[in-house]
This record gives structure tokens, sequence and C-alpha cells, in this order.
């Protein structure tokens, strides 16, 4: 039988549970999101909606995600109702560019993410150094599951290409593997898995054999590209058979980076710290003498590669926080162009009852 353990409830959510006072709810975990139409778990899992007044309040980033906590009204007949959302220990997100720069929040409350690596012509290395900085930056553990064995002749070498990056890896072939013991020696009872990969990866192949049943439609690639469609098409959390509990999510092909500088120096703690000791406070790390980090490329303390991914993080997440600032500037002086609107209509206002009085 199921309980709030079961889906990952533990000792740190009762405290806040019983600090938050919500009496008359109840705490439940969505396990399935279908675009505004929620599926919970408190234990038995039942259809939920947001409360209206949710809507008009929360953030897009902040609505309900697959993998949040929440604190549901039950009723008789129709949908609980969803009436807050509780504090996320970890978000998986991706950069949201358009007329707002924002980001996109995919899956929340996660502890090991899965990276689903095929090992065919969609081998993407620069992929993967993405998703690295992402979950990095919340503290999600992440291993690279280099799926597709069966269809590589080098998948030893590209295991070799990926030995830098701060992930553990392990060559396997979802579709005939019969032992996943290795992949199941991550999952841990009441921990939360969340698989990620581009289309036609393997992610739902692989959700369907750790689940021992097939409850994940899959599809197969185009050959020549290896690229393939979208089968699932919502985000949905399954209890495995030894306890842990796994989400899988649609494909993903370009992961927009979403972050700031600090969260740079989380997965590049010793290019930060050669930096600090270069000579010249803008030292390019080029040309320059007493360079710390050329330093550091000479007596293999620095990984040339890892300087080279970082670099181009850097300039991505700098032209971010360029947009961010020319948005920034732009709501700013639409909102003083407004208030003098206002005001200019509010003299005119007040001058029209003075000539009407007199």
């Amino acid at each position: 039988m199921n309980t709030l353990n079961t889906y990952g409830w533990d000792d740190r959510r009762a405290a806040e549970w019983t600090g938050l006072a919500m009496s008359g709810y109840i705490p439940a975990r969505v396990v399935a999101d279908h675009g505004g139409q929620y599926r919970v778990a408190c234990p038995d899992e039942i259809a939920a909606q947001l409360a209206g007044s949710l809507m008009h309040k929360l953030k897009a980033i902040d609505m309900p995600k697959i993998g949040d906590w929440v604190a549901i009204e039950r009723t008789d007949d129709q949908p609980a109702i969803i009436q807050s959302v509780l504090t996320r220990r970890s978000e998986i997100v991706r950069g949201h560019v358009g007329r707002l720069i924002d980001k996109q929040v995919i899956a929340a409350n996660i502890d090991l993410a899965f990276i689903v690596q095929p090992l065919d012509h969609d081998f993407s290395p620069t992929r993967l150094e993405r998703y690295i900085f992402q979950l990095s930056a919340q503290n999600i553990d992440v291993v690279i599951l280099l799926n597709k064995a069966d269809k590589a002749l080098d998948a030893a070498d590209k295991q070799i290409e990926i030995k830098d990056l701060k992930a553990e890896s392990i060559v396997m072939s979802a579709l005939n593997d019969t032992d996943l013991s290795r992949v199941e020696s991550f999952i841990q009872p009441g921990q939360t898995i969340v698989v990620m990969g581009s289309s036609g990866a393997g992610k739902s192949t692989l959700i369907n054999k750790l689940l021992g049943e097939e409850r994940q439609k899959t599809q197969s690639v185009r050959e020549r590209d290896s690229k393939g469609r979208h089968t699932t098409v919502h985000r949905e959390l399954f209890v495995l058979p030894n306890g842990g509990l796994i989400i899988d999510t649609p494909g993903i092909r370009e992961l927009q980076l979403w972050g700031d500088y600090a969260d740079l120096e989380v997965l590049f703690p010793e290019i930060f710290d050669a930096i600090r000791h270069c000579h010249y406070p803008n030292c390019q790390h080029d040309t320059e003498s007493q360079c710390a980090v050329k330093a550091g490329f000479a007596d293999g303390t620095i990984d040339p590669v890892r300087f080279r991914i970082y670099t181009n993080f850097k300039q991505e997440l700098d032209g971010l926080e360029k947009r961010r600032g020319y948005i920034a500037e732009r709501k700013s002086a639409q909102s003083k162009e407004s208030f003098k609107r206002r005001r200019l209509r509010d003299l005119r206002h007040s001058a029209a009852v003075e000539m009407d009085d007199e």
C-alpha cells in the first residue's frame, strides 16, 4: 500500500508542513502534468486543478510542476483544488527567451538525473555539457547513460570522449540489455530521478524496462539522422519496484542556458581559483605574463577542454545578462512613461473640474 513516504515525503517535509499550519488541506505530490490539469498523489492518485486565486497570483515559473509538493483541498465529486505550492528543494530549468526573458521549470524536487545520450548520429558531448551545467547549479547529481550500444562500434571511444565531464557514465542498450543492475544501483528508495535526453534517445524504453512493464509508448527513429518524434508529450512520475521514483520528460534537443556567473563557479571551481591568482585583474588568459590559468594548463591543474566549456558558457550567460538588463531598462522606461501619462491625465481632469466649479 502506498503512503506519502512512497512518493518521497520525509521528516523535513513533515516539519515544513507543520510549520505552515494549513488546516483543512492535505499534502500531495504532482505526479502528472497535462498542461493545467494535474494528477496528484495524496497518497492515492486523484485529479486536481489549480485554485482560481492562484491562477492569477502565481507567475508561470511558480505554477505547479511535475514533482512539486502541494497543499490540496479534497472535494467529493470534483477534482481536488491545489491551494499552495510548497518550497522546492531543486528545479530543472532551461532558459526561455522571447519577448520576456525568464526560466522555464521542467520538473521540481529532483535528486538525480539520468541523461540518455544515444551512441549514434545524435551523439553530442556539447549537449551533455549544457545538461551538466544546468543540473549542477541545482545540486542535482548526473549519470550519463550512453544508450544504443548495440548500434555503435565505437562505444568505448565515445565514453573516453566524455571522460572529463563531471558525471559517471554507463554504456548500455535499453532495448536489448536484460540486466540493468548498474543503472538500478544509482536509484535509492524515496529518491526522485528524472530521465532527460533528445527525442528518440531511448528514455521511454529505459523507463519501461525499469518498471518491468510497458507503461510508456515508444517509437523508432529515422535511420539517416537518428531523429525521433516526441513519444512522451507530457511529464509523468512513476514508482519503481525498488522504491525509487522516476519522471519521464518530452525530448529536449536544444537546452537554452539559464543561470548567472555564480553558477559557473559551482561547476568550474579550479578555473575561478586560478583567475583570482592572475597577476592582472583584467587578464584575458591569452598572451599575458603571470597568468595563473596558463600556468594551470602547464601543470595540469586546469583541463583546456573544461576551460573551453567555461569560456563558451560565460559568453552565453554574459549575453543573457545583457538581454535581461535591456528588458529591465525597457520596462522601467515604459513604467516612467506610463506614470507621466497618468499624471498628465490627472492634471487635466483636475483642471476640468476647477473650470466646471467656476
